[in-house]
């Protein structure tokens, strides 16, 4: 029998299990707990998280950017994107990625940031981001990234 994954706004019953997700993935690299919650806070509908079973095996975080103090919505990042090896090459992180980009309609561009060697980096390319720079230490000392963008159509 299949199992049903769902995609929906994050529970707070789910933070530790994002959490758990988020260190397990990227250990030393990885957001911490105190983050997560705040976040959970700051954009409860950004929280995205993917379940099979009720277990959360995914989940994107999303959150507009304010650049002025109109508190006009015109920018959005993605924060952060994690999917368990268990369901990787289901399309899971892809279909995260589609429903942060709807939760942040309206938005004239969006960002986000990943290793270079992330396999992820395909998938953005796909969804209609594009390299805007790299940056050796963005995260601190030998931390590489690549700032990304896709602009609304």
């Amino acid at each position: 029998m299949a199992k049903t994954m769902t995609i929906g706004v994050a529970k707070k019953e789910e933070i530790h299990a994002v959490y758990q997700l988020e260190q397990r993935l990227f250990g030393d690299n990885c957001y911490p707990d105190f983050f997560i919650r705040q976040a959970y806070d700051c954009w409860p509908a950004g929280l995205l998280v993917a379940r099979e079973q009720d277990n959360v095996v995914g989940y994107v975080l999303c959150a507009p950017q304010f650049n002025s103090m109109s508190l006009k919505m015109t920018e959005g990042w993605i924060l952060a994107l994690a999917v368990d090896a268990s369901v990787q090459g289901r399309g899971v992180g892809k279909k995260l990625m589609q429903e942060a980009m709807v939760a942040l309609t309206g938005c004239e561009k969006l960002w986000l940031t990943v290793h270079p060697n992330n396999h992820a980096k395909k998938l953005y390319q796909q969804l209609g981001f594009t390299d805007v720079e790299q940056e050796s230490d963005y995260f601190g000392f030998d931390q590489p990234r690549v700032k990304m963008v896709c602009v609304a159509v």
